[in-house]
């Protein structure tokens, strides 16, 4: 767990993600305060400023940590230091969830007071209560999703390939599995809105039903991260170390 933190800190990739997740809001922030923030109880900027810019940053962060191995040669060292691959596995998600985890409620700590403050000088109500309980569901959002970059970029053996395919997942691939009459109740992205709609008490758009099933919503999740999850941990822990 030390060595995944001391990467985690030394390494450029998490400090440029982390730079342009901010970056991200801090822009988001200024466009509402210039423009305005449309209807405040629609929460759009933080949903595009912490709940986009975040959910970025956990993809990117999640395919990174694994894929860094790949792409710098360096998983056979990390081996001969600690032989069991699922401990190590184990570090590395760790790490990742509990970074994820830390950034998200920081940033939307910061940011709520911010965006209740530009709502209110255009004359609309953006509660801080209401965007902390969105920032809490944009964090299970996150956690998901940094777990299937995770197990993508183990699966493919590559930092570039697991980021990118990850992303085109996330954004792309299961939007469109989303939209397909009946196949789209089992589509993961429609089970994590259910569940985001679930903590933070909105809509969040037009995307799911309008009573969401939290239970089944639950239970499509955890087969896709266990699927997921066991796929490329089988993989990892039966195949030899490039």
């Amino acid at each position: 767990m030390t060595a995944e933190l001391r990467k985690l800190l030394a390494l450029p990739t998490p400090r440029w993600t982390l730079l342009a997740t901010i970056a991200a809001v801090a822009i988001a922030a200024l466009v509402a305060a210039l423009a305005g923030p449309g209807k405040g109880a629609d929460m759009i900027p933080i949903q595009l400023g912490v709940g986009l810019a975040t959910s970025v940053g956990a993809i990117v962060l999640g395919a990174w940590m694994m894929g860094v191995e790949y792409g710098s040669k360096t998983l056979r060292r990390a081996l001969s230091a600690d032989p069991s691959r699922p401990r190590l596995l184990l570090c590395k998600l760790g790490v990742v969830l509990g970074t994820v985890t830390v950034v998200t409620l920081v940033l939307t700590a910061v940011s709520a007071p911010v965006f209740s403050a530009i709502a209110d000088a255009h004359g609309e109500s953006m509660p801080i209560a209401d965007t902390l309980q969105y920032g809490l569901a944009a964090l299970m959002n996150n956690l998901i999703y940094a777990t299937v970059a995770f197990t993508l970029a183990l699966l493919t053996r590559s930092m570039a390939g697991g980021m990118a395919l990850a992303l085109v997942f996330a954004f792309v691939i299961d939007n469109l599995l989303s939209a397909i009459p009946v196949v789209g109740d089992y589509a993961l992205s429609t089970a994590v809105v259910d569940l985001m709609r679930g903590v933070a008490g909105s809509d969040l758009g037009d995307v799911g039903a309008d009573d969401p099933n939290i239970l089944a919503s639950l239970g499509v999740t955890a087969v896709w991260l266990v699927t997921l999850l066991g796929v490329s941990v089988a993989r990892f822990t039966r195949s030899d170390v490039e």
